[in-house]
C-alpha cells in the first residue's frame, strides 16, 4: 500500500472512530459488535499514527492541540482512554489535519515534488544543501509598522539567504493596497505574520489585539499559502481571529529565539530546508 493510500485509509478510520466514540460519549448504546469494532479501530489507529504522524506534520506543519492554554501532542490527546468530550474534540481536529495532509500530498505528487509510494520529497540524485539552496524560498511578511522584532526577523531570514517581500516596500505599479498585498503574496512561497501590539485593547482581558492590517493579511494568506503560514505573536497580544489550524509561536521584544527555532522547523517540514543529503562520490 502506497503512502497516499495509507493516508486516505487513516482518514476513513479516524472518521469511523469519531462516529463510534461520539455515540459512546453521548450515551447512545453500542452493541457488543460495535464495542469490539471501536477497540479494533483504536488499536489500529495507534499503530498507523506511530509511523504516519511524522508525515502528516511534515505536510501540514501541525502536530499539537491546545488544552487549557498548553500545547500537547494532538494524537496523544485524541487517542487516550478513557475518552470524553476533550478527546472527541481533539479527534475532530486530527481528522481536519489529516484531510489537509492528503490535499497537500496530492498537490506535491501532482507537481512532481513527492514520491507516492514512500511519501518522501523527491530530490535529484547527488544533490546537496549547497546546490539545493541556490534558489532559496521566498517569504511574505505581514507586520504592524517598523519594530525591533521586524528588524530581527529580517536579519534572521537574510542569514538563511531567504528573500522576503513586504507589500509596502515593493513598487505598486498603480495597484491598490489590496491588489498590492495580493501581488506580493503571489510572489512568495510561505508567509510569516508578525503580530505585535496593535492600538486596540480587549477591555475584558487587558490584552492588545494584533494590528488590523496584520489580521487582514493573515486572512488573505490563508487563501494563498494554505498551511504554509507561521504566526509570531508578541507576548500580551490576543488574536481576534481563529488561529486553531495555524502554526504559531510567542515571542518578546527581547527574546525571539523560540520564534526563530519554530521558523526553522517549519521550513524543514515544508522541504525548504533539506538536511542529511550527501553528495555521491
Amino acid at each position: 500500500m502506497d503512502r497516499l493510500t495509507e493516508l486516505r485509509d487513516l482518514y476513513e478510520k479516524l472518521l469511523n472512530y469519531h462516529k463510534y466514540l461520539g455515540r459512546h460519549i453521548y450515551k447512545q448504546n453500542l452493541n457488543e459488535k460495535d464495542k469490539e469494532l471501536t477497540a479494533e479501530l483504536l488499536s489500529d489507529l495507534g499503530r498507523k499514527v506511530g509511523y504516519m504522524g511524522k508525515l502528516i506534520t511534515e505536510l501540514t506543519g501541525l502536530a499539537n492541540v491546545d488544552v487549557y492554554g498548553k500545547e500537547y501532542d494532538m494524537w496523544v490527546i485524541a487517542l487516550q482512554i478513557p475518552a470524553g468530550e476533550l478527546e472527541l474534540s481533539a479527534l475532530g481536529y486530527c481528522i481536519q489535519v489529516t484531510n489537509r495532509a492528503i490535499g497537500q500530498f496530492e498537490e506535491d505528487v501532482k507537481n512532481g515534488k513527492r514520491d507516492t509510494n514512500t511519501g518522501e520529497l523527491i530530490t535529484k540524485k547527488g544533490e546537496t544543501i549547497e546546490n539545493l539552496t541556490k534558489i532559496p524560498p521566498k517569504a511574505f511578511i505581514a507586520h504592524e509598522g517598523e519594530t525591533r522584532a521586524l528588524s530581527m526577523l529580517k536579519e534572521f531570514l537574510e542569514a538563511l539567504d531567504i528573500k522576503y517581500f513586504i507589500a509596502e516596500l515593493k513598487a505598486s505599479a498603480g495597484r491598490s493596497i489590496e491588489k498590492q498585498v495580493d501581488w506580493t503574496q503571489s510572489n512568495a512561497d510561505f508567509a510569516i505574520c508578525l503580530a505585535t501590539k496593535g492600538k486596540a485593547i480587549n477591555k475584558r482581558t487587558g490584552k492588545h489585539y494584533m494590528g488590523l492590517n496584520v489580521a487582514d493579511e493573515l486572512g488573505r494568506a490563508r487563501q494563498v499559502f494554505g498551511s504554509k503560514i507561521i504566526l509570531l505573536l508578541q507576548k500580551g497580544v490576543e488574536p481576534h481571529t481563529n488561529i486553531r489550524e495555524i502554526v504559531y509561536e510567542n515571542f518578546t521584544t527581547t527574546n525571539m529565539e523560540k520564534a526563530f527555532i519554530k521558523i526553522a522547523k517549519e521550513l524543514k517540514n515544508w522541504g525548504f530546508i533539506i538536511t542529511g543529503i550527501k553528495k555521491e562520490s
